[in-house]
């Protein structure tokens, strides 16, 4: 049963965000979601979708002055943030000895700085409330033998879940739990365009990715903090 009142969501156009978006209103939770600048159609039209329970706010969450800035009128908007939902996020196949830097740093931007940098400010809120849950999407062979051509994008989440370790401990004092989910791949049409030859079988299935994500970020999940939890496929 959702009990999360308030919540927060980034990436709010990703297929986990949009079903994590749609859950938490259908159950009674009023919801602020972010989105990059430039998507304000799409804001508009998943807004009018929702009828009031939701906002779309527009920025770059790699910006420390915007991303405080956004959260500043979520908070206006919510009057707290319960629960945030961080489901931003890229992958690059490429080999450390031929990887182009800007490579390297759209996957750090995306799967590492967003998530300190907004959750941060996010994270900042919740000190003032005394409260608070946030849940990161990791990847599960974050915590395997990386295999050659997922070296850059394995050290962006690994770096992601050093945060969401260390800032549940940091947390712990003031009632903010940190946690981490670290699917397989997960069943999007986008992944199956890009692996053909791959059998999607045994992927991750969004809508249980953003079950579990949910709850696990229940108001009574009082000690679950720090933990990155695998997804080794399809939940049965």
């Amino acid at each position: 049963m959702n009990t999360i009142k308030t919540a927060t969501v980034a990436a709010s156009f990703s297929v986990a965000a949009r079903i994590i978006i749609k859950n938490l209103i259908s159950s009674g939770t009023q919801v602020v979601a972010f989105a990059r600048t430039g998507d304000e159609v799409r804001a508009k039209e998943m807004e009018a979708q929702y009828d009031g329970k939701l906002t779309i706010l527009l920025g770059d969450l790699t910006n420390e002055l915007q991303s405080h800035a956004l959260v500043a009128d979520a908070v206006t908007i919510l009057g707290s943030i319960e629960a945030h939902f961080h489901c931003s996020g890229v992958f690059a196949w490429g080999n450390w000895q031929d990887i182009e830097l800007a490579e390297v740093e759209k996957l750090f931007n995306a799967n590492f700085k967003t998530a300190f940098i907004f959750g941060r400010e996010i994270f900042n809120v919740m000190l003032q409330s005394g409260a608070g849950s946030m849940m990161f999407v990791s990847a599960r062979d974050t915590t395997r033998n990386i295999p050659a051509g997922f070296g850059p994008y394995m050290a962006s989440k690994m770096a992601l879940n050093a945060l969401v370790e260390s800032m549940a401990a940091e947390g712990a004092e003031h009632g903010i739990r940190v946690n981490a989910v670290l699917p397989t791949v997960i069943d999007t049409d986008a992944n199956r365009k890009a692996m053909p030859e791959v059998d999607p079988s045994t992927w991750v299935e969004p809508v249980q990715l953003a079950e579990l994500m949910i709850e696990l970020s229940q108001p009574d999940k009082t000690n679950l903090s720090g933990a990155l939890v695998a997804l080794n496929g399809k939940m049965h």
